[in-house]
Order: C-alpha cells, then structure tokens, then sequence
C-alpha cells in the first residue's frame, strides 16, 4: 500500500511539472522589447514593439518585418506601445499610451494618479492599422477629450466594437470605431487595489479576452492580481464583475482556448499558467528556471504551442535572450 500511494505520489508530482526546457524556443528577436502579440491565421503573429511604436509581423519561420509605424501619427511622443488585436480582416488596433513629463508612471509606480490628470497628455488611446496599406489612423485619444490613463489591451468584438482596457484608470473602456466613440464600460470595484496593492502596482485590469460566446469578457488584474469575469449583458451593458481565481503575482496577459481553458502570464515571477475552464485547476506551462521568460506580457496560440513576448521589464534575461518571442509546446492537460 505504502508503494503504491508513493508511486501514485510521483507520477502525479511528475504531471504537474511544468514543461522542460527543450519544449521552449526563441522563435525571434527585436531591437525593441515586444509587447502586443496576436495569431495571424496563418502560423504567425502580429507584434507591437513599445518603444519604437513599430508594428510587425512574425512568420511561422520566425522571420519579421514592419507592417506599419506608429510613430507617422503619434510623432516623438514618449510612451508605450501596448497591446494590439486583429480584427480578422485587414485592421490591427494597437493601444498606445503616452508618458507625462510631470508626473512619470509607470517609472515611479505612486505617480499614476497624478500622471492621469496630466492635460498635456494627448496622445493615449487606440489606434487603427490597415495591414494592406500600414496606413496608421487614431480611432479615439485624449486628444478628443477623452480621459484615457494607461490604455493597455483591446480585444475585438464580433460587432466590430472594441473593448480596451486601462491599467492606471482601472477600468475598460467600449470604444465604437465606426462613430470614433468611446465609453467608460465598466469600472468594477472589484478592479481596484485601493490602499491594498499585494503587487506593489496600484493597478487594475491588464489583458482582456471575450469569450468564446461574447457574453463575457475576461480580464487580469496586477493590483491585486485576479482573474475576473464581466458579463456582458443583453444590451451591450457590463454586469458586475466577479472573482475567478487567484494566488498569482502581477498579472499581465490573457487568452482563453476552444475549451474555454485560460492561459495567463505572470510579470513579476516571468510564469506561465494555464488554468482549467472551471478554474478549480493550474498548471504551470513555464518558468524562468527552465524557460527563456522574461517578464512576459501578451499571449497567443500556435501550432501546438502557445508563444509570449518578453517584455524583460525587470531586466530577468540576457541580451542574447531578451526582446524576444518565446514558444513553447502546449503540455498534456492534468484534467
């Protein structure tokens, strides 16, 4: 008996390692950190570069190349080109979000109050690139009034609407492309850290991702890192937000599979996480003690596998590994 519960304890321990080290590759690198990261339809991937405000496309081979500059549009505008998806057809949105010279957040993370109500600011916002063209047009920005903080991560509704959402307003945003409108959609409580940071970051929603049915739209947060869910209500409305899961550190990107499994990244600890439909069950896909992660922020899918981009925001890779995409191969579920 006392054989078998310790053979049975091993193969258990055994499946909930996570990945060897051969299962993760660099499939390319960068003069610039990649942030943004969605599949292209065709084994490859569209890519955002944060400083340059580059936007790039990655084959399956591993080649790049720039399909559009933001920098035509924002000009020399200090900030961070963020998050970006694809609309399945010939428009990439791109999240972009300007520094203030006052009051620099994200550097000095207990500015990001005061670095929101810098009336300098003008260039935050979301942006449109036709892939076609590279053609670069703002969709909304502050320059319309609008009171964007930190716009990080869109995703793109069936209807064509697109949700982003804000790091330091803690709160997502429904942008209209078509009107060039934009509301506050939801500012949940549930999003804020308030005095009660466990990150360290007084920060809320990160990545988002919609459900496979779009009654729902998910999100992670790094304040005090959350997976939540919104529902979305019959009339386009947000419901309120509830708690999925928990335990992680500063939480950054999101995706969910067919299955309705999600797949996190962790910045801080540069981990990688699947977490079951139910969310009663994680596994841990990467680590940076067996895999080249570096503060990785947006996710997406491959072929079998599932690829990150390297922020290195903390600096965890080598300049031989660092501003890179790394890949690594989807492990047998435990469940």
């Amino acid at each position: 008996m006392l054989r078998s519960a310790a053979t049975l304890a091993f193969l258990l321990s055994s499946l909930a390692a996570p990945a060897s080290a051969s299962d993760w590759r660099i499939l390319a690198q960068f003069d610039d950190a990649p942030e943004g990261l969605v599949s292209d339809g065709a084994g490859g991937y569209f890519v955002s570069l944060y400083h340059s405000g580059h936007i790039m496309r990655v084959g399956k081979d591993g080649k790049s190349s720039q399909i559009a500059d933001l920098r035509s549009v924002i000009g020399d505008a200090e900030g961070s080109t963020v998050g970006l998806d694809w609309d399945r057809k010939d428009t990439i949105y791109v999240a972009f979000s300007e520094y203030s010279k006052h009051f620099p957040w994200p550097a000095k993370a207990n500015l990001a109050v005061e670095a929101r109500g810098d009336a300098t600011v003008t260039k935050s916002g979301l942006y449109k690139v036709t892939i076609s063209t590279g053609k670069v047009e703002p969709v909304v920005t502050r320059a319309d009034g609008y009171p964007f903080c930190f716009p990080d991560d869109p995703a793109v509704a069936a209807d064509g609407k697109v949700y982003v959402s804000d790091l330091s307003l803690q709160a997502i945003w429904k942008v209209d492309p078509a009107k060039k409108s934009a509301e506050v959609w939801s500012k949940d409580p549930l999003f804020s850290p308030g005095d009660r940071s466990l990150s360290g970051y007084p920060v809320g929603v990160n990545g988002i991702a919609l459900s496979g049915d779009g009654k729902s739209l998910f999100g992670v947060t790094g304040g005090i890192p959350m997976l939540v869910k919104v529902p979305i209500n019959a009339d386009g409305s947000a419901g309120k937000a509830e708690m999925l899961a928990y335990g992680y550190d500063n939480m950054d990107g999101l995706e969910v599979d067919a299955e309705g499994n999600f797949y996190l990244t962790e910045t801080a600890r540069s981990e990688v996480w699947k977490v079951s439909a139910d969310t009663k069950k994680r596994q841990q896909l990467g680590n940076p003690l067996q895999a080249p992660l570096g503060a990785p922020a947006s996710i997406a899918f491959g072929d079998g596998e599932v690829c990150v981009t390297n922020l290195n925001f903390f600096g965890h890779l080598p300049a031989e590994k660092a501003n890179s995409i790394a890949c690594g191969k989807l492990a047998d579920p435990l469940w």
